[in-house]
């Protein structure tokens, strides 16, 4: 063969070998696990393990940058995201073995999926564990809520096959679903029905909001409108938000959490008027089912939430180990009461 007609074919065939090396990477990126690395195909995580801050950030840019927005609007970036948690979360992984429930239309793109740790002797006492996967739209969601679901894997690795008088139960979720009638459904209340529906006795939900943005500038927090809540002017701190009942009933939790933790922590008691304003925790209190939002209070601190420079590198990974290891410990007592 002519050298001229090699170069020709190679001309040809080289960019487009690169085209499917580039679509298998881009696969393998998906699939692969952004967590410790594995032996023999199985979890070799000893229990209560901590995840470190660079663990932590390694989940962050998975969703951020190799995922990309998130919002619930998009079906292929939703179930994406789900089946990577999916993943995250399973027996060649973390080490459970997931459960997933198919919501919304007739396809697979939406979902949640559950995974738990059974308790022993108070087995039918439920703590739940509960994050939002979804960003908004044209934003890449590194705290919102990227950080979420990076502190609910941490925590979900932290309990696997740790033994327990309660049961604990992690479920993620896409902000919403689409429904024929309405529109659109919060997940949320479709798992506070289905939880009521069955009978299931939660002794309190634990939601995880965004928990990545911390400063110690003065005037750096906001104030929510309409609202007679008194936050310190510095954003150093996290919020502990539920209703009045939510705040008796897991009392233990909110003082636990309060006592472990270095970083200020801001309890926010809400009257039922007030919680109606917070679909996310309004859907389990109507159900009868107490609920605290742990988070960073979101955009009422940090300027970039919702936008597109929501990105890993405004992210304080070192605060968000810290957090996780105080929920874990918390967690950990409310399940041995």
């Amino acid at each position: 063969m002519k050298q001229s007609n090699i170069i020709k074919i190679g001309l040809v065939v080289l960019p487009f070998g690169m085209m499917i090396l580039g679509a298998l990477s881009l696969i393998y990126s998906l699939n692969a696990p952004a967590s410790k690395s594995r032996e023999g195909g199985r979890s070799v995580l000893n229990v209560k393990v901590l995840s470190t801050p660079d663990e932590l950030k390694a989940l962050v840019k998975r969703q951020a940058y190799d995922i990309g927005t998130r919002p619930w609007q998009d079906k292929d970036n939703t179930r994406i995201t789900a089946k990577w948690i999916e993943s995250e979360l399973g027996e060649e992984n973390i080490g459970y073995r997931s459960r997933v429930t198919f919501i919304g239309d007739k396809g697979k793109d939406y979902r949640i999926i559950e995974v738990e740790s059974p308790g022993e002797s108070l087995a039918e006492e439920v703590l739940l564990v509960v994050s939002n996967f979804s960003s908004p739209d044209s934003s890449p969601g590194a705290n919102y809520n990227a950080s979420s679901v990076s502190m609910f894997l941490g925590l979900a690795r932290y309990f696997v096959n740790t033994k327990n008088a309660r049961t604990i139960r992690f479920v993620a979720c896409p902000s919403r679903f689409p429904d024929p009638d309405s529109g659109s459904i919060l997940s949320t209340s479709y798992i506070a029905e289905k939880c009521k529906r069955e009978k299931e006795k939660l002794v309190g939900v634990v939601e995880i909001g965004s928990l990545g943005f911390f400063s110690e500038e003065p005037n750096s927090q906001s104030f929510p409108n309409n609202f007679d809540i008194d936050f310190p002017t510095t954003a150093n701190f996290i919020a502990l938000i539920g209703s009045q009942s939510s705040h008796q009933s897991m009392n233990s939790f909110i003082s636990g959490f309060t006592k472990s933790s270095n970083i200020p922590v801001q309890k926010v008691s809400l009257n039922d008027e007030e919680i109606s304003a917070f679909d996310g925790l309004s859907v389990f209190t109507e159900k009868g089912y107490p609920v605290i939002r742990v988070s960073d209070t979101g955009a009422l601190r940090y300027t970039h939430h919702g936008k597109k420079t929501d990105t890993p590198d405004k992210i304080n990974f070192y605060k968000m180990a810290e957090i996780l290891k105080v929920l874990s410990l918390t967690i950990s007592t409310e399940l041995n009461p």
